[in-house]
């Protein structure tokens, strides 16, 4: 029953035989358990191997057999080049082209579908097309890890940069210089005379620079509520202005120094301003994804000042419900107030000044406190220090700022959206009309960290192929505009109606602006003016804003704002304003415009003037 090898030969089954005798004749079950027992003995206890059958001549092997797995392989293959013949004859063309849509809708899509991401051909043989699918159009000079993508931005880019605006940078500079004259050209006033010249400085920043005037002359030439720059061509500007092509090594010496300065002809960005001149480039690159919503603001005149809400949460919900109620009513509101009146400011900077004065006390008095425990005086010292400022926190909450609105209204609306409130004739403007400024961004690494990649909801990250002199390249390929590119917080793009204004204030960064469409009036102060900026304190939601209204500034609420000094300059298509850390702006913007500007790290060098204000 069993062979010398240990291994147990197969047991014959008892047939049973016709004559019924086949339960007799079968083994017991007690022999059955000997036999099992003597088997492993001569084994010396080792298991059984397990054999496997093999199948039986006709027994079919379909589900785990070689040629199943080929007819899986092949089905597949079948399937993938089937859908791919299918998509290529049988493309859906773009939203708001199948019968019944309207000749207005077939402008903004015209030939690209960014929702889609495809590319609606109209015509080419079938292996055009199928060679199409794989023949990805690579931008000049994108970053591998960021920009954009999207095969709809690739191939709107493929159109524009093989047939309509192939690469010149010699075209492209005599576009924006011809655009520059066309709006104007901007000559020092008589009372603006500089002892340098503004367009050939000197290699290194003269003594002085950049010359500045006292801020109620520069207003009263040009008052800032006055868009229209036909009638002020003469100005008070005071920064130097280099050419990109031959100025390079001055521009490097002036940024050294931490000095503002205007970089023309630069033909990365004349490549830039070229295409977003041209309005088809305009409307297939943003009025194409007319589904995305991006930022904008509102505001009921042409003043915007930046502001955090610091209203408690249930405040905040309570003033949101109350407009939407309005709204179903049939109102037409918004939650946007202005810039409030001057004299509240002025009462608003006393409480918020006395706060940040007795927290500057109370922690100083501590700090001595620690190093004293046994004295007494230093204690009580302390108990009245905070008593005090509980009390003016008291004032603050009940005082002026208890009548705080947000002076603009933030919201989202499509570029098209936005182009049909801003883009009005002139007897539709005016100071005390609505005014709506529009918001690109695009993250670049500062959505790194983020769920999605995304800093900012339907950001745009094909700003940073658009403008690849803001790309955060590193080494011998670092753009001149970013001193440290690994802190650099994305590219912000803002488009301006004619008439806004953004209030005068100051950035905690370096900023390197760029004009590419419109003009825009820069009036602009170095960080020592700061007090005599009159700025909103610590705590108030617009804090590092002026309080003072330019467009009528109110002396006796703010006497020291006639002591400032600034001098302006009036940007243009193509133009980049390097403003280094902590310098004062106040913007106008001249016409429909737009601008992006980008920060990179920071210097202390103004810190103590800063300091000096509160800050």
């Amino acid at each position: 029953m069993a062979s010398a090898s240990g291994i147990q030969q197969r047991r014959s089954r008892a047939v049973p035989s016709g004559n019924g005798d086949a339960f007799h004749a079968a083994v017991s079950r007690e022999d059955r358990r000997m036999e099992r027992r003597l088997a492993k003995e001569r084994r010396g206890g080792r298991k059984l191997r397990r054999v496997k059958r093999s199948a039986k001549y006709g027994q079919s092997t379909w589900g785990n057999g070689v040629p199943v797995q080929i007819a899986f392989y092949a089905f597949g293959l079948c399937a993938l080049l089937g859908v791919t013949v299918y998509r290529t004859f049988h493309r859906s063309g773009p939203p708001g082209s199948g019968p019944g849509a309207s000749p207005h809708n077939a402008v903004f899509h015209r030939k690209f579908d960014p929702r889609a991401g495809e590319t609606n051909s109209d015509g080419g043989s079938f292996m055009s097309r199928l060679r199409g699918r794989f023949d990805k159009y690579i931008i000049p000079e994108s970053m591998k890890k960021i920009g954009s993508k999207a095969k709809w931005y690739g191939e709107l880019r493929r159109e524009w940069d093989t047939h309509i605006l192939p690469k010149d940078d010699e075209r492209s500079i005599k576009a924006v210089t011809a655009i520059r004259e066309r709006q104007g050209i901007y000559t020092q006033a008589p009372g603006a005379q500089t002892p340098y010249d503004i367009h050939n400085c000197p290699d290194y920043p003269p003594e002085g620079y950049p010359m500045q005037w006292p801020v109620l002359d520069v207003l009263e030439n040009w008052p800032t509520d006055d868009p229209n720059p036909e009638k002020h061509t003469e100005i008070y500007q005071g920064l130097c202005v280099f050419d990109y092509r031959t100025d390079m090594q001055k521009m490097k010496n002036y940024r050294h120094a931490e000095l503002a300065f205007v970089v023309r002809n630069d033909p990365a960005a004349a490549r830039t301003a070229e295409r977003w001149n041209h309005p088809e480039y305009m409307e297939q690159l943003l009025m194409g994804k007319e589904d995305t919503m991006r930022r904008t603001e509102y505001s009921p005149n042409n003043h915007f000042m930046y502001w955090v809400d610091k209203r408690p949460k249930q405040e905040r919900r309570e003033a949101a419900k109350r407009i939407k109620e309005r709204r179903r009513n049939g109102e037409d509101i918004h939650g946007g107030y202005g810039r409030g009146d001057q004299e509240q400011m002025a009462d608003a900077m006393r409480d918020l000044e006395r706060v940040n004065v007795l927290k500057k006390k109370l922690d100083e008095a501590k700090e001595y406190l620690e190093d004293h425990e046994d004295d007494d005086d230093a204690e009580a010292e302390v108990e009245n220090l905070q008593y005090q400022l509980n009390e003016a926190k008291k004032m603050k909450s009940h005082g002026a700022m208890e009548d705080w609105q947000p002076p603009t209204e933030m919201m989202r609306m499509t570029y098209l959206n936005w182009l049909e409130h801003a883009n009005v004739t002139d007897d539709k403007l005016g100071p005390d009309n609505p005014h709506w400024y529009f918001r690109l961004i695009g993250c670049g690494k500062m959505g790194e960290h983020t769920e999605d990649g995304s800093c900012d909801k339907g950001s745009s990250e094909w700003l940073f192929d658009e403008l690849t002199f803001f790309q955060p390249r590193l080494g011998d390929e670092k753009s001149f505009y970013l001193v440290e590119p690994k802190h650099q917080k994305g590219i912000h793009c803002r488009f301006g109606m004619k008439g806004v204004i953004a209030e005068n204030h100051f950035d905690l960064s370096r900023n390197a602006i760029a004009l590419l469409g419109g003009q825009r009036r820069y009036i602009l102060a170095h960080p020592s003016q700061c007090n005599n900026m009159n700025l909103l304190p610590r705590g108030h939601p617009s804090a590092r804003h002026s309080a003072v209204d330019w467009s009528d500034p109110d002396l006796e609420a703010f006497p020291t704002f006639a002591k400032a000094h600034v001098n302006e300059v009036v940007m243009q298509p193509g133009d980049v304003l390097y403003l280094p850390t902590n310098w004062f702006h106040y913007i106008v913007s001249l016409e429909l415009n737009m601008q992006c500007n980008t920060r990179s790290g920071g210097e202390t060098i103004y810190r103590e003037e800063i300091r000096e204000c509160g800050f």
